[in-house]
């Protein structure tokens, strides 16, 4: 059996410095998982403080993965309320730390889209298209900006 993620202490650091966890038993009945359509467990849901759902991923992931994932969500949850600034912070802290994680090209993508929505420069969209080409060329994300000329 492999290592289970919240005993980590840089995970518990993590999610007690940025979140308030919670954790429901699935054999609770709880209306919570209906509403969140929590089918497999674990079920990380991304939720702003109006119970609003703004990143979901599923299973266990070892700290190295879990970590950049959870930073992921407040990202992508910051680029969708429209606070660019705010969403390019936490994306980029994930490209820095944890850049080869399995969400980064995904963050690397939405990273340009925050700083081209921040500022309205297609050259910082497409210089963090360009960088997902050159750092993951293998990712699905690379074929997504495939269009972009180098």
């Amino acid at each position: 059996m492999g290592t289970v993620t919240y005993p980590d202490a840089i995970v518990v650091d993590y999610v007690s410095k940025k979140f308030i966890p919670l954790q429901i038993n699935v054999q609770s009945g709880s209306d919570i998982l209906n509403k969140y359509r929590a089918f497999w467990t674990p079920t990380i849901v991304i939720l702003d403080s109006l119970g609003t759902e703004y990143y979901r991923f599923y299973g266990f992931l070892p700290p190295d993965e879990f970590i950049p994932q959870l930073q992921f969500g407040l990202g992508f949850m910051s680029l969708q309320k429209q606070d660019y600034k705010s969403a390019g912070v936490q994306l980029k802290w994930v490209l820095d730390r944890y850049p080869k994680s399995n969400v980064a090209p995904e963050a690397q993508y939405w990273f340009g889209v925050s700083e081209y929505k921040a500022v309205h420069n297609v050259d910082a969209l497409l210089n963090a298209w360009k960088k997902i080409k050159k750092d993951y060329p293998g990712s699905i994300w690379a074929k997504k900006v495939s269009f972009v000329k180098d």
